[in-house]
């Protein structure tokens, strides 16, 4: 999810007139929304990418027990539905953490979630991987493995 109310998080105008907790309140709302509604996806990407926003405030990760019951319905309706999460290293960089960090997928695991994805969000070529082995050793401690998908469909390769 990049857009809410038709404004880009990444950007300015998104925040103007918004307090740091409205901007991520509506993000989450709107996550949730999407998850919610559509069928047509396989793992839901960096859940908090407003974290790593150019525009944000604070440059910081999105906080879990700030919005803890947004974010429970969020990973309750993915692992309903049999979708994954992906952490996405990106948000090291930019907001001092994964996107998202560490105790969602905790929480998504507790929540019945199943399949991880690692991605890097890679724009450039020197980024490509950037931190992935970081990424696979904090859900191998969760999950034991990691998921890429072949047709559509999961293969879980576990992780040594």
């Amino acid at each position: 999810v990049h857009f809410v109310q038709e404004q880009d998080v990444y950007l300015a105008p998104y925040w103007e007139g918004k307090t740091l907790d409205q901007a991520e309140r509506l993000f989450l709302e709107e996550t949730l929304r999407c998850v919610q509604a559509h069928e047509d996806f396989d793992v839901l990407g960096h859940l908090t990418f407003i974290s790593k926003a150019r525009a944000h405030p604070s440059a910081r990760p999105v906080v879990y027990e700030q919005y803890s019951e947004i974010i429970d319905e969020i990973l309750r309706t993915l692992a309903k539905k049999g979708k994954g999460m992906e952490m996405n290293t990106s948000g090291v960089d930019r907001c001092g953490d994964f996107l998202p960090s560490e105790v969602y997928f905790r929480r998504f695991r507790e929540l019945g979630g199943e399949i991880v994805t690692v991605g890097s969000d890679a724009h450039t070529w020197d980024r490509v991987g950037q931190y992935s082995d970081r990424a696979c050793e904090i859900l191998k401690n969760i999950f034991g493995y990691v998921c890429t998908f072949e047709n559509r469909q999961p293969i879980f390769h576990k992780l040594p």
